[in-house]
């Protein structure tokens, strides 16, 4: 069993696909105009970490806009649904 799991339905119908605790998933939803870039892992400690990026255009890889624990993503989600 896989210990993440992706995702994607568009006009073909929808495709999945897991990962491992060795290689974490990394996920990619892009447009002409821009893209981001979700990946998903557990570090030494085992707990599991996210980084979110973005980029233009259709790239595969951009620029780090947030990596921490989950529990720091929601935190700061959270915080900008209060702003």
């Amino acid at each position: 069993m896989s210990d993440f799991y992706g995702q994607v339905v568009g006009n073909r119908g929808p495709a999945s696909r897991g990962g491992s605790r060795q290689s974490g998933i990394h996920v990619s939803a892009q447009s002409w105009d821009g893209s981001v870039q979700v990946d998903l892992r557990y570090n030494a400690d085992d707990e599991l970490m996210v980084r979110v990026s973005t980029s233009h255009r259709s790239e595969m890889y951009g620029n780090t806009v947030f990596y921490g624990t989950l529990e720091q993503f929601e935190e700061m989600c959270r915080k900008e649904d209060a702003a």
